[in-house]
């Protein structure tokens, strides 16, 4: 009886050709569904408003990095590194802590400056609590959806492309390309939906301030990734930065004409407190 022969193994495809998987497949995911969204009316500013379809293709948006990653991999990119290992209570601290002061420096110096209002009872009528309380809430078990939405976007930016640009570049190489990919990820939804930018800012300057601060936040997760080898860190630091901002920041904040200037994604100020935060905490974060 004559043996069989060993099938051969798939060919593993390069790193730059993994890449190009990656970035074909997130693009030819991201950008139909920004169409039909548009098509459908969406306005990001009142997403609850927009047809069930419209809703379903933006929230899926957060997949779009992981199943990117599912695709390269199938295809012969190699098995992504995952990340969910455990690490001290006090490394993923260290992301919660990047963000907290990111935006508390961004809406503060608002607050301080008269840009913006800070209101206590505005934050409390959103949960019907004390202020204090809702603050915390908002930032320690309102971190849960916020994490849940982080870790599709997280599976394909740090299991699968921190890993693949780490290698043969420095960590602060793979951040700026990191926040570049991170920024050039999100523009579609920025320049085609209504809503995606706040009525009187620039289009090009909300882009150019909202790639700023991706490039930033992106040095503190390249770096936590990479030392660690968890994805956790950086997943506790993408919820906490939306939590912070739409659970707390925001609801706390009356705006006049012209703030959306200065706050928002797209905001100077924001923009400045979030490098600020990433520079205040870099002795937390930047260690070999």
């Amino acid at each position: 009886m004559t043996a069989l022969a060993p099938s051969p193994s798939r060919t593993r495809l390069s790193t730059r050709r993994q890449l190009a998987v990656f970035g074909i497949t997130l693009t030819a995911l991201v950008l139909p569904a920004v169409a039909y969204a548009v098509s459908q009316g969406a306005d990001l500013a009142h997403l609850d408003r927009a047809p069930v379809g419209a809703q379903i293709a933006l929230f899926s948006q957060s997949l779009a990095p992981a199943l990117a990653t599912l695709v390269t991999w199938a295809v012969g990119g190699g098995a992504p590194v995952w990340g969910f290992r455990r690490v001290p209570l006090r490394v993923v601290g260290t992301g919660w802590l990047i963000a907290i002061a990111g935006v508390g420096l961004g809406y503060g110096t608002a607050w301080l400056t008269g840009a913006a209002a800070f209101s206590a009872e505005a934050l409390s009528q959103t949960m019907g609590l004390p202020a204090p309380v809702v603050a915390l809430i908002g930032l320690l078990p309102g971190l849960l959806p916020f994490v849940l939405l982080a870790i599709g976007e997280q599976l394909g930016w740090s299991s699968f492309l921190v890993p693949r640009l780490a290698a043969g570049r420095s960590r602060d190489a793979v951040a700026v390309l990191l926040g570049l990919a991170w920024a050039a990820f999100h523009i579609p939804m920025m320049l085609f939906l209504p809503g995606g930018i706040d009525e009187g800012v620039a289009p090009l300057a909300a882009v150019a301030l909202f790639a700023v601060q991706c490039v930033a936040l992106a040095f503190p997760l390249a770096w936590l990734r990479l030392r660690t080898g968890s994805i956790w860190p950086v997943l506790v630091l993408h919820a906490t930065l939306n939590a912070a901002l739409y659970l707390v920041a925001q609801p706390a904040t009356v705006t006049g004409p012209g703030a959306a200037v200065w706050l928002g994604e797209g905001g100077v100020l924001t923009t400045a407190g979030i490098v600020g935060g990433v520079l205040v905490t870099m002795p937390l974060w930047r260690r070999r």
